[in-house]
């Protein structure tokens, strides 16, 4: 990381780490994953949904699910970094209300016909807004976190939850609390998807740390992640998805995954 003084802005700007210096934008990369499969499920993880406006993210995601018939998983989060806000023309955000009136107005135009409503940050007038997502009902919001606030963000308005974690005792203790936050809620969590993303390190070197307990999930030799995928089951995961680090290339990463896949069968 480095800050950088930019003229005009009364705080140094903190630069992304190098790996996040270029990112394909991940609606589109769907898009063009969705024209060449069939079957995969297609996620986001997450778009931070108050960088763009309701309207057009809906339409995007509405397009998408579409296109794949039905395969998109749809994580979403509030964002945090106050430079990104800044360059989505937010400056002051109000996070957990404008969070909360961003995601009703996404639902909004996935489920009424025509189109109304009023919120706090957000207002739609009445319109016709195609298209609709595949699925009735619109697009299930599997809502990421960071934070406690956010976890408990997530519980009162997500459709599902979309940790994070490499460290599976903290998942399992922010497991117990969203859920706590869900039944509050008079919802099931028992009904809502838990889709973890988590880092993978595969076949670090003996007498590393992963190789210790406690081990980080998915870390150090092969036969330990499918125990580590056992116990996320047993936890209540009901999806994972693992991201590699740029030392693993796309053909190495597929077909450890697929090992994986065979050996949790």
């Amino acid at each position: 990381h480095a800050a950088v003084t930019v003229p005009g802005v009364p705080f140094p700007i903190e630069m992304p780490a190098e790996q996040y210096a270029s990112v394909f934008d991940p609606i589109d990369v769907l898009s063009f994953l969705a024209a060449r499969t069939n079957r995969i499920l297609l996620g986001t993880s997450a778009v931070n949904v108050l960088y763009h406006p309701p309207v057009l993210l809906a339409r995007r995601l509405a397009t998408l699910d579409q296109m794949s018939q039905g395969r998109l998983i749809a994580g979403v989060t509030a964002g945090w970094m106050t430079e990104e806000f800044l360059v989505a023309g937010i400056e002051t955000p109000d996070i957990e209300n404008r969070f909360a009136d961003h995601l009703s107005a996404l639902r909004a135009v996935w489920t009424r016909d025509p189109v109304y409503y009023e919120g706090a940050y957000y207002t739609i007038p009445t319109s016709d807004i195609e298209p609709r997502p595949f699925r009735p009902g619109g697009i299930p919001l599997l809502t990421g976190y960071a934070t406690h606030a956010g976890l408990r963000r997530a519980a009162r308005l997500g459709d599902g939850l979309h940790p994070y974690r490499n460290d599976f005792e903290q998942l399992t203790r922010e497991l117990g609390i969203w859920r706590a936050g869900v039944e509050s809620e008079g919802r099931d969590p028992g009904a809502m998807p838990v889709v973890l993303r988590a880092s993978a390190k595969p076949e670090s070197q003996p007498g590393s740390q992963s190789d210790v307990e406690p081990r980080p999930l998915f870390s150090g030799e092969f036969p330990r992640w499918v125990d580590d995928l056992n116990r996320l089951g047993d936890a209540g995961v009901s999806h994972v998805f693992l991201q590699f680090g740029r030392d693993v290339n796309v053909d190495q990463s597929l077909e450890l995954l697929a090992r994986l896949k065979d050996a949790a069968c």
